[in-house]
């Protein structure tokens, strides 16, 4: 039984927990920003995809912001605040859904073929939605 007259033994520490980010986070970044670079390169210059201008400066600018936040969590640096991610979050995935489907669109492929393809994309994009929701919920413990 413990002495009910003495002090308790605790230490001085600091009870808040910090964000130590993990390297799967930088593999991503390293891994993605030159396939996006690449991407927006033909989606300007190829043309295939028979979308407008705006549109691709407007998902251009939709991804960069993505980099930003990959960087932020990959980093642990505190970019913006938590709700902006939180709406921006949304019209990330408006804009690749409607990439998405306006791509599958043009092309005449077989039933099948559209299936493998949209398994590939929801295995691939769900880690791009995860890390801007990842990160909004991350960033209070940043250091």
């Amino acid at each position: 039984m413990q002495d009910m007259y003495q002090t308790p033994d605790s230490p001085l520490t600091d009870s808040i927990p910090h964000y130590k980010p993990s390297a799967g986070w930088k593999v991503l970044l390293f891994i993605l920003a030159p396939l996006e670079v690449y991407s927006q390169y033909l989606g300007f210059t190829a043309d295939e995809w028979d979308l407008p201008i705006w549109w691709m400066i407007f998902s251009l600018l939709v991804y960069i912001v993505f980099f930003v936040a990959l960087f932020g969590l990959a980093f642990s640096k505190r970019i913006a605040f938590s709700n902006a991610w939180r709406i921006y979050l949304p019209i990330l995935i408006c804009t690749d859904v409607f990439e998405f489907f306006s791509v599958i669109g043009e092309f005449n492929m077989s039933v099948l073929e559209i299936q493998i393809i949209t398994m590939i994309w929801i295995s691939v994009i769900f880690f791009t939605w995860y890390a801007v929701y990842r990160y909004q919920k991350v960033m209070r413990y940043f250091k």
